[in-house]
């Protein structure tokens, strides 16, 4: 059975509440306080089924001061009825709604001339005449019409008649994350909180845990009724009542959505598509007006133009002094707080942070937003934030695409080279283009401040901290393989004179960093060139190299010894002087298990650089091996916390 929600509505005292009435037998007017005035003030909602069709009508309020009201009730409208009083004629609201239908993407409509009992067939016909001339300048052309009255009963079944033939014929999609909109809230006395609206997304039955999206507060559906029947289960589309457990009626209020939990955050920035009315007068930006978004009404500021006319559709940015939930091509309306009147619909096109402050790069990225194409804008949204993950949750709210077809769209931009997929993240080609020349900028820097061309890999990495680590390093094994940068063992440095090795460098490098690898008691320089056969001075710059590298270390008197040696003989060496407070050289050459060849040179590096002190035939602790131990304590605290 097809469900089409249709959005009565037109001007105040022209007769909705009671053609509503006369369709379903349902009295929409609830309220004691429509009742005493007798208008409608709140939505009314009410049901019908003819054949294979079910009706929701949506009686919505037609007074100026409850125009907000009607916002609440005509988000998801698939077909709107706009009822004219014929002694009455065209009113101001009569045109408003009209527009507001219009902007909301409602554009199927049907006009009810109501109340033809007390007019004659000339003001009818004069009245069908210029509704044609006004509601085409809303974009409503060859508008079907119907004359209709409750008092007699003439033109109901041509009136039922003309909704089935425009029913919804496409099912309500009920896959994608749970949201409703709340627009009424009350309690039932045993029973507790009680919340209604329409979902817009999804599908909900008793006993799901849902979530309050702007306080985070989890709730659980105890009861579910659908147009006053109880109901297991209900989705998207069908006007929903649910009893919730874990929360009073005090903390819940219209404007509130019900959604899956981690789905739809909350937002103050939005990018918005904006369309101003026909005959509106000029506004001047920035301007606080009044924004309308599903059941939410909140104050927001205007930014992105200087001035908005009449009939302009523009790009603006938005702030919401509230936050606010939004989807990709939500609808939202606004009003002006004086003169008091909606001027203007709009769409949303997506939500930023704080932090993106630029106006101008979130124009650009509207631009990209407002493509037919999918995949054109997830290029547009990967581009402006340099890297993104490819979250589902986040393509659902700001692409108004499913989880299967993110997969398919990312696949399809990665092979057709428009962006590249690096660690999960789907990452710009500026943003790539960026980092290249970001590693290059850093590395030639520090050859020049430091007179060392050479910088530890994981340090250039954290300098690089506007993108991901996994992105940085990335690019820095393209540089290496495209020869622009070269690596040994974990520094890296610019491909030049003094950096890179010939092949035959690199073989005997490899040979000779193998003989100092884990050992205690290393060759010397003299030692090499005999081992190796080769020159003196082969021998010495390779061995410069390796200590540009941080590789070895110098110890002098053609002594060198690798780094992690080294620093594995001053852990020992620290913790032995924890329990003795001075070691001669013996004891120390025993405590390292090396022999008195090796142990003076680095002893005597040691005394040079005050990682030990001298006195006499003994050492004690200097200051370098102080703060040595004092790190190494740090960093192995810090890695008991990691794991």
């Amino acid at each position: 059975m097809s469900y089409t929600i249709v959005g009565v509505i037109g001007h105040i005292d022209h007769g909705k509440t009671s053609l509503v009435a006369a369709l379903t037998g349902i009295d929409t007017d609830t309220h004691p306080e429509e009742k005493r005035r007798g208008i409608t003030i709140d939505l009314g909602f009410a049901s019908y089924t003819a054949g294979e069709h079910r009706f929701a009508l949506v009686d919505a309020p037609g007074h100026q001061k409850y125009i907000g009201n009607l916002l609440a009730g005509v988000s998801g409208v698939d077909l709107g009825l706009l009822v004219v009083a014929c002694d009455q004629g065209i009113q101001a609201q009569t045109l408003e709604h009209a527009a507001i239908l219009q902007s909301l993407g409602v554009s199927k409509l049907i006009v009810a001339i109501s109340r033809i009992d007390l007019a004659d067939d000339q003001t009818r016909d004069e009245l069908i005449e210029e509704l044609d001339v006004f509601l085409a300048d809303y974009g409503f052309q060859e508008i079907p019409k119907v004359a209709v009255s409750t008092v007699t009963g003439q033109g109901l079944d041509e009136l039922r008649s003309l909704l089935q033939t425009h029913a919804r014929n496409k099912p309500r999609l009920t896959d994608g994350s749970f949201r409703m909109p709340i627009d009424r809230v009350f309690t039932i006395e045993g029973r507790g909180a009680v919340v209604a609206g329409t979902p817009w997304t999804g599908e909900v039955a008793i006993g799901d845990h849902l979530q309050l999206a702007n306080s985070g507060q989890m709730v659980r559906v105890r009861e579910l009724e659908v147009h006053g029947q109880a109901v297991d289960r209900s989705q998207a589309g069908l006007r929903t009542a649910m009893n919730l457990a874990g929360v009073s009626t005090s903390e819940l209020k219209r404007g509130d959505e019900l959604v899956t939990e981690h789905t739809h955050p909350p937002t103050r920035r939005m990018i918005v598509q904006m369309q101003m009315f026909q005959d509106t007068p000029e506004l001047r930006c920035p301007a606080t007006v009044q924004v309308h978004l599903a059941t939410t009404a909140c104050a927001a500021r205007i930014i992105g133009v200087r001035k908005l006319r009449a009939g302009q559709r523009a790009n603006v940015i938005i702030e919401t002094d509230q936050p606010v939930i939004t989807t990709y091509r939500q609808a939202c309306l606004f009003r002006r707080p004086y003169p008091i009147g909606s001027f203007a619909g709009g769409r949303i096109l997506g939500t930023v942070g704080p932090g993106d402050r630029k106006t101008a790069t979130l124009l650009e990225l509207a631009e990209a937003l407002q493509r037919p194409h999918a995949i054109d804008r997830l290029v547009g949204w990967i581009d402006f934030r340099g890297e993104l993950e490819a979250d589902p949750v986040w393509a659902e709210s700001q692409l108004g695409i499913g989880p299967n077809e993110l997969s398919k769209l990312a696949q399809q931009a990665v092979a057709e080279k428009r962006v590249e997929s690096i660690d999960g993240r789907l990452v710009s080609l500026p943003t790539i283009d960026r980092v290249n020349r970001a590693i290059t900028a850093l590395l030639a820097g520090h050859a020049e401040s430091e007179e060392d061309a050479w910088l530890d890999e994981e340090s250039l990495v954290r300098r690089i901290g506007w993108v991901s680590a996994g992105v940085v390093r990335r690019q820095l094994e393209r540089l290496i393989e495209e020869d622009k940068v070269v690596r040994v063992n974990r520094m890296v440095a610019l491909a030049s004179e003094q950096t890179v090795l010939s092949k035959k460098q690199r073989t005997r490098m490899d040979q000779i960093l193998e003989v100092f690898h884990d050992a205690r008691t290393p060759p010397t320089v003299k030692e090499l060139v005999q081992q190796f056969s080769i020159s003196q001075d082969a021998v010495q710059s390779l061995l410069r190299f390796a200590t540009q590298q941080r590789i070895l270390m110098d110890l002098g008197s053609g002594f060198f010894i690798e780094r992690e040696v080294w620093e594995k003989l001053m852990g020992e060496l620290a913790k032995r002087f924890e329990q003795t407070g001075e070691l001669s050289v013996a004891e120390i050459r025993d405590q390292w298990k090396i022999t008195r060849k090796h142990a003076i040179p680095i002893l005597e590096y040691c005394d040079r650089h005050q990682w030990t002190v001298r006195e006499g035939d003994k050492r004690r602790l200097g200051p370098s091996l102080r703060d040595f131990r004092i790190a190494s304590q740090d960093s192995h605290q810090e890695e008991q916390t990691i794991e």
